[in-house]
C-alpha cells in the first residue's frame, strides 16, 4: 500500500505547480528607491517651488493608481518608495522616467528590497 502512495506521487507531483492560474502567478519582485536633492535643488526654495516638483507628484501619484508603489515616504533629508518591477532594469527604467529625476532635482538610488516577515508589504 505504501508503495502505491509513493508511486502515486511520483507520478502525480510534476502536475501539482502546472495547475496555477494566471491570477495566481507569482507578484513582482519588489525594489526600494532611495531619493535624496540633486544637483538642481534650490535650497533656498520650498519643494513646492523646485522645478519638476508638480510633474515628480503626478508621477508617484500615477504609480500609486497603478499599484506599482507599496509604501512610500520620507525620513530624514530622503524619499523612501518601496515599489513593484519584474526585474531590476525595469525597476531603474521606471523610476528614471521620473522629470525630477531626469532633469537632476532628485538622485534616486535603487536597490531590490526583500521583507524579513511575509506578508507585511504588498
Amino acid at each position: 500500500m505504501k508503495a502505491k502512495i509513493f508511486i502515486a506521487a511520483i507520478i502525480l507531483l510534476p502536475f501539482i505547480g502546472a495547475t496555477q492560474t494566471k491570477e495566481q502567478k507569482e507578484p513582482d519582485p519588489l525594489f526600494v528607491a532611495l531619493y535624496t536633492i540633486g544637483t538642481k535643488w534650490d535650497t533656498a526654495k520650498d519643494f513646492e517651488e523646485q522645478p519638476f516638483a508638480k510633474e515628480h507628484s503626478a508621477y508617484l501619484a500615477k504609480l500609486r493608481k497603478e499599484k506599482v508603489i507599496s509604501l512610500g515616504g520620507r525620513y530624514a533629508d530622503t524619499g523612501l518608495i518601496i515599489f513593484k518591477a519584474p526585474d531590476e532594469k525595469k525597476a531603474k527604467e521606471l523610476i528614471t522616467k521620473d522629470e525630477a529625476v531626469k532633469n537632476s532635482l532628485f538622485k534616486v538610488a535603487i536597490y531590490p528590497f526583500d521583507p524579513f516577515y511575509s506578508g507585511c508589504v504588498k
